[in-house]
């Protein structure tokens, strides 16, 4: 029973509950607090630390419910989330913090435009680079679906080759486990299109990298051929490269992330007027918080009022 229960939570959201618990008991150790049960004081404290430390609002607040989860499983009462004096630290924190989300800036055609330049497709790591790249940007996936923290261990989210279907008009990559996808309740059948005789082409990125790459359909989709063997392109190195590319640009790394791919796909994808429906279902977006990924240009925004002043100017002409 206590296995099944265990199995409530996706592996790495366990992983961040248990950080989040060792983290508040060492809090607790150092003050001479008692941990468990969790009271309003000692929670209280805590959050004020986190404070001191200038986490993030939705960080405090993922703590906390690692913590309430922690308290009720153990077989403790939750009352100190509903106490008055607690509810207050909680809204004063929110406003003292602000509850404004620092997001990564979208990684746009121009930029994979000009990256192309910095890459070297005739070694086998930039061809699988920069196939990654692309693949980021025309499907949308999260880092968790395209490459693995630890080549060690490697999630089921991660696609393998066996995954790519090369098809007459570009290919289709299979998805079964995502963020939102963990139980195999549905998968995900994504679409790449060919752009013929375009640097920005996935299928040629994609061939090209196969081609230099070769490997079992078991491995995932981004290895790469080294002295070793076969290894997985890494969320570090998937960083450390894309850091590299946007420097060259004279641009702040630190801006962007594996996420800027798919906020910048969905955006160029919106500004192609797909169907939002189709850009949510391609996403993997269970709710409308696809939206605020959208990074409209200041004409994109102006379009809905000029449209406005088109049909007045037909109602009431003068």
């Amino acid at each position: 029973m206590s296995r099944l229960i265990t199995m409530a939570h996706a592996t790495s959201t366990q992983k961040n509950i248990a950080v989040h618990i060792r983290s508040y008991q060492i809090f607790c150790e150092q003050r001479a607090l008692q941990s468990f049960p969790i009271s309003v004081k000692s929670i209280s404290l805590y959050i004020a630390y986190l404070v001191m430390q200038k986490r993030a609002s939705g960080t405090i607040l993922n703590h906390l419910s690692s913590l309430k989860h922690a308290h009720q499983i153990a077989g403790y009462e939750l009352t100190w989330s509903s106490n008055y004096h607690f509810q207050l630290l909680l809204r004063g924190t929110k406003r003292f913090l602000g509850q404004a989300v620092a997001r990564k800036y979208a990684i746009t055609p121009s930029i994979l435009h000009a990256a192309f330049d910095h890459f070297n497709l005739s070694l086998p790591l930039h061809a699988a680079m920069w196939a990654l790249f692309l693949v980021a940007f025309f499907t949308f996936l999260r880092k968790s679906n395209l490459v693995p923290d630890n080549p060690r261990r490697i999630s089921p989210k991660v696609i393998t080759r066996a995954s790519l279907a090369f098809t007459p008009v570009g290919a289709n990559i299979h998805v079964s486990a995502t963020k939102t996808i963990q139980c195999q309740q549905r998968s995900l059948d994504l679409p790449i299109p060919r752009v013929p005789g375009s640097r920005l082409c996935p299928i040629f990125a994609l061939r090209r990298h196969l081609s230099l790459n070769p490997g079992p359909v078991s491995a995932p989709l981004f290895s790469v051929i080294s002295g070793s063997g076969l290894q997985p392109i890494t969320y570090k190195q998937f960083c450390a490269f894309l850091s590299r590319v946007i420097s060259s640009f004279q641009l702040d790394p630190s801006k962007f992330s594996p996420h800027s791919f798919r906020r910048g796909g969905a955006t160029f994808a919106f500004d192609c007027h797909i169907p939002s429906e189709i850009i949510k279902l391609q996403g993997d977006w269970q709710s409308d918080a696809y939206l605020v990924y959208l990074e409209l240009s200041q004409q994109q925004k102006q379009r809905a009022g000029q449209a406005m002043a088109d049909k007045l100017q037909t109602m009431f002409p003068e």
